[in-house]
């Protein structure tokens, strides 16, 4: 084991009772005058038979309360001057306790929780009666958990009480990201990190996409994180084009790239990653030349994600970086190799699909631009999801043309996708795909890569690949970090 990169998860940063209070107080002051408000746990969700996947709980909840069991809810009551925090759980039960694990029960969820008052589950319907009986305004959102819903709806279309969506609420205080969450973001970036750095030091031309997997995984839940943020995407070769690839289940070749999108959760944060590296640990030149173009795009673009720039902002840098390195390579036109001339081409291009759905003639052939090769956004929202909340409003739902400030946390991953069966690209690029993705936290007067960590230059990357085949014979395995 490399010591140098050891991490304790013992000592890693972690929530308390201090931070969940001032939450709940936070979201109680952006509520209705005379209002309730319910949050409930996600449902368990059946595997196979008689066994589930394994259980974690809605992001809102947990971000209001960190309480981790299912069949749990939250609900804020505002009446008057009098705010009052309710969670209903399980009850203790040793009978089950015994198969599934502890529970923390009435009790226990008064003791190591924020909140006034603790129920058993089987009240929830009474106690959220009596509280809209008093309540002008619920918030409720149907739709995360029938056995919720079902309660939920017999009860409020028995007083029919204006009904709001509390994640106008909650989503908004999600989206800014408080010192101790940026220290859970950066220290989930740093186990995704040496996970990433861990397979370029381990593959070799005799592994296989499912032999990565389990190294990057191993590696996430070895340095203390608690689950994988999303399936992991080990997809080599030909298979890096598909944009969520997770079958991870072919052998490697030599003179293949890789490409590796995979991040934990700590803490309920994701980390989201994405690493490209030659399976035999040197680029060729074909793949130095669309690996540098990506990277370039990637860096240009990450200058821009500033407070007072946009994520559409964030997208069009890349893309200008793209279109520009498209064109020099002979692959896209010199008409499409700006926004304008890429809009007005794509615009005609509809038109005559139209045109020739109404004579029921052939459509044509879309023209060869950017988006035939990069087709997906350059940026997401990142934290307790790892396609996070934050909107702008109805009319910008993802919140793209929303002002980056500090708090916010998003991923910058512009990619290039050659098929090898595209013979609109140069013969050398196609099987080619990649992506460079990384964490960016918005901070006072500038940003920080949570990510960095993860080599992406390339020397750096076949260097590190070049010590990798050293260690190996050394018997060195995981990379852990401080």
């Amino acid at each position: 084991m490399d010591k140098k990169h050891m991490v304790s998860s013992l000592s890693g940063p972690r929530m308390n009772a201090v931070l969940y209070a001032a939450r709940l107080t936070d979201f109680a002051f952006r509520m209705k005058p005379n209002s309730v408000a319910i949050i409930v746990a996600n449902p368990e969700r059946t595997r196979s038979n008689d066994t589930e996947f394994e259980f974690r709980q809605s992001s809102d909840l947990l971000y209001l309360t960190g309480f981790p069991e299912p069949e749990a809810a939250l609900m804020v009551s505002k009446i008057g001057n009098k705010l009052t925090a309710s969670l209903f759980v399980r009850p203790k039960d040793r009978a089950r306790e015994i198969w599934t694990g502890i529970r923390h029960g009435v009790e226990g969820a008064k003791k190591s929780f924020v909140c006034d008052k603790a129920f058993t589950v089987d009240q929830f319907a009474r106690e959220v009666a009596s509280a809209i009986a008093k309540a002008e305004t619920v918030y409720y959102k149907f739709g995360n958990c029938e056995h919720f819903d079902t309660q939920f709806d017999k009860v409020w279309k028995a007083e029919q009480r204006t009904l709001e969506n509390p994640e106008t609420i909650v989503h908004e205080m999600r989206l800014f990201k408080s010192e101790r969450e940026l220290d859970i973001m950066r220290h989930a970036g740093k186990i995704a990190a040496a996970a990433h750095s861990e397979a370029m030091r381990l593959c070799t031309p005799e592994s296989t996409e499912y032999q990565l997997e389990a190294i990057i995984e191993s590696v996430f839940r070895f340095n203390g994180s608690d689950f994988t943020a999303y399936n992991s995407i080990v997809a080599g070769g030909n298979n890096a084009v598909i944009l969520h690839y997770t079958t991870n289940n072919d052998p490697l070749k030599d003179g293949d790239l890789m490409l590796i999108d995979a991040g934990c959760e700590y803490q309920g944060y994701a980390s989201d990653i994405t690493r490209g590296f030659p399976v035999n640990g040197k680029f060729t030149d074909a793949q130095r030349t669309i690996y540098q173009l990506v990277l370039d795009a990637q860096l240009e673009a990450i200058k821009v994600g500033v407070e007072g720039k946009t994520l559409s902002d964030v997208h069009e840098a890349a893309s200008r970086v793209l279109r520009r390195g498209l064109f020099n390579l002979g692959i896209i036109s010199k008409d499409v190799s700006t926004v304008a001339g890429e809009r007005k081409a794509l615009k005609a291009h509809m038109k005559a699909v139209v045109a020739a759905k109404k004579k029921d003639a052939k459509a044509p052939v879309e023209p060869v631009t950017l988006r035939s090769f990069f087709m997906h956004g350059t940026s997401h929202w990142l934290g307790l999801d790892v396609h996070d909340v934050g909107t702008g409003g109805t009319r910008d739902p993802r919140g793209k043309k929303r002002k980056l400030a500090p708090g916010m946390v998003f991923t910058v991953e512009p990619g290039l996708y050659f098929d090898k069966n595209d013979k609109r690209v140069p013969k050398q690029f196609r099987g080619i795909g990649v992506r460079i993705e990384d964490d960016v936290a918005v901070i006072p007067g500038g940003q920080e890569i949570l990510s960095a960590g993860a080599p992406k230059e390339i020397d750096d990357i076949e260097r590190l690949m070049a010590e990798g085949r050293n260690l190996r014979l050394s018997g060195q395995r995981f990379q852990s970090i401080h």
